[in-house]
C-alpha cells in the first residue's frame, strides 16, 4: 500500500513539470541573445606583436571569414584603441601596421576582428615590450682602446663588448681629406678599423648601435661622441736600416735627414752616427781607434700637439752601463736642439729623458703642455770605449 502511495505521487509531480513546460513561450531562451544567435567574425591567425622604439608592429592573417572588414587592437586595459581596415580578398590577407607613439612599458595588446555590422572575433592577446628614453639611457659606447693618427691615416682600437647587452656595432663619422662627411660601420666582431683618408686636425665621431631583443623592428644608439685625434709626431728614418746622406766609403756614415748631426759626434774622419755593421744601425761610438766624444748629439725636430706622448727607442747592444759621464734619450720643447750632457737633468727645456744603461726597450714619457716644435734625440759623452746600436725611434700618442 505504501509503495503504491510513492509511485502515485511521482507520477503526479512529473506531470506538473510537463504541464509547466507546454505553456512556456517556445522562444524564452532567445532573451539570453537578445532576440538573436551572436555571430562572431573570424579571428586574426599567427598574431605577431614585434617590440621598438616607442612602437609596435602588429602582423597577423585573416584567413576563412569573407566578411571581416577591420582589425581592432586595444591596450591600458581597452583604454586606448586603434582600427585598421581590411581589405579582403578571395584567399589569404596579410595585415601589417605600426602602433606609434606609445610610452615605454610593458603592453598587453588584445586583438579582435570586425565585420561591416560591428560583429566581433573572440579576442587574441599577446604581451610586447616598448623601450625608450630610459632604455637608451642604459647603453653606453664601446670604448676605444687606441686612436692613433699619422699623417691621414687614422687607427682606431675597439674594446671587446658582452654581447648579452644586444650590442651591433659602431657608425663613424669623419671628415675625409677631400673635404666630403664619410660614415663607416664597424661590426661588433670588427675590433680595428683604419681610415686612410682622415683630414688631420679633424673630429670624428661615433655612436654605437644595439638591438634590445631579436624581434625588435627598431635599432638603437648612444648619443654621438666626438673624439679628436692627436697628430702622431712622425720621426723620419727612424729604423733600421737607418739611410745615410753620406759614408766613408765603409762602415761609418753621418745619418741623413731629417736628423741633425753635431761636428762632435762625427768622430770617423769627419763620419758619424751611421754603423753599416749589424744592419745599417744607430751608433755613436768612441774608442777602438776613433777620439772621444763630449756632449756628440744627434736629432730631429718635429711638431707635436698639446698631449701626453711616449717616446719608445730599441737598444740592440750597448755598454753604457759602465759609462760615468753618461748617455741620455731626451725630449726638449723647441727646435733648437739638445743641451749638453751635464745640463740632461736641470734644463728647463727638457720635458723628457732617460739615461742609457743595458740594452732593450726604451720607453721616455713626456706632455707637451701646448702645440710647438721638439727635439728628440741622443746626447752623450763618451771618454772611453763605448757604443750604442739603436734599431728603431717612435713617438705615440699616450692613450
Amino acid at each position: 500500500m505504501k509503495k503504491l502511495k510513492h509511485i502515485i505521487i511521482a507520477v503526479f509531480a512529473i506531470s506538473i513539470v510537463l504541464g509547466i513546460y507546454s505553456c512556456t513561450d517556445d522562444t524564452e531562451y532567445l532573451k539570453f541573445t537578445e532576440g538573436g544567435e551572436i555571430s562572431y567574425t573570424g579571428a586574426i591567425d599567427s598574431l605577431q606583436i614585434y617590440p621598438g622604439q616607442n612602437r609596435v608592429k602588429v602582423e597577423g592573417l585573416i584567413i576563412g571569414d569573407p566578411k571581416v572588414s577591420e582589425v581592432r587592437v586595444y591596450w591600458n586595459n581597452n583604454r586606448d584603441s586603434i582600427s585598421v581596415p581590411v581589405n579582403r580578398t578571395q584567399g589569404v590577407d596579410e595585415v601589417s601596421f605600426i602602433i606609434d607613439g606609445l610610452e615605454e612599458n610593458v603592453y598587453n595588446f588584445t586583438v579582435r576582428t570586425l565585420d561591416a555590422d560591428g560583429n566581433k572575433s573572440i579576442a587574441v592577446s599577446q604581451s610586447a615590450e616598448v623601450y625608450g628614453d630610459r632604455y637608451i639611457a642604459s647603453l653606453f659606447n664601446r670604448p676605444l682602446e687606441k686612436n692613433v693618427l699619422v699623417e691621414s691615416v687614422l687607427e682606431i682600437g675597439l674594446a671587446d663588448m658582452d654581447l648579452s647587452s644586444g650590442v651591433l656595432g659602431s657608425e663613424f663619422e669623419y671628415m675625409s681629406t677631400s673635404g666630403e662627411t664619410k660614415t663607416i660601420y664597424v661590426d661588433i666582431a670588427e675590433s680595428n678599423v683604419t681610415i686612410s683618408d682622415f683630414e688631420s686636425g679633424s673630429t670624428y665621431r661615433y655612436r654605437t648601435a644595439f638591438i634590445p631583443d631579436e624581434d625588435s623592428i627598431d635599432n638603437f644608439f648612444t648619443a654621438f661622441e666626438d673624439v679628436t685625434p692627436i697628430p702622431t709626431p712622425v720621426l723620419g728614418n727612424a729604423a733600421v736600416p737607418f739611410i745615410a746622406s753620406a759614408t766613408d766609403g765603409g762602415r761609418w756614415g753621418t745619418l741623413a735627414g731629417p736628423w741633425i748631426t753635431n761636428d762632435v759626434a762625427k768622430n770617423h774622419g769627419g763620419y758619424g752616427g751611421w754603423d753599416e755593421w749589424n744592419g745599417n744601425v744607430f751608433n755613436l761610438e768612441s774608442g777602438w781607434g776613433s777620439p772621444w766624444i763630449t756632449n756628440g748629439k744627434i736629432y730631429q725636430v718635429v711638431h707635436a700637439e698639446a698631449a701626453s706622448y711616449m717616446l719608445r727607442v730599441q737598444v740592440l747592444s750597448t755598454n753604457h752601463n759602465a759609462n760615468p759621464d753618461g748617455a741620455y734619450f731626451v725630449i726638449a720643447k723647441g727646435g733648437n736642439g739638445l743641451p749638453n750632457v751635464e745640463d740632461v737633468t736641470t734644463a728647463s727645456e727638457v720635458i723628457g729623458y732617460k739615461r742609457i744603461g743595458a740594452a732593450g726597450t726604451y720607453t721616455v714619457s713626456f706632455t707637451v703642455d701646448e702645440a710647438t716644435d721638439i727635439s728628440v734625440g741622443e746626447i752623450t759623452t763618451q771618454n772611453g770605449d763605448y757604443f750604442c746600436n739603436i734599431t728603431s725611434w717612435e713617438i705615440q700618442v699616450a692613450n
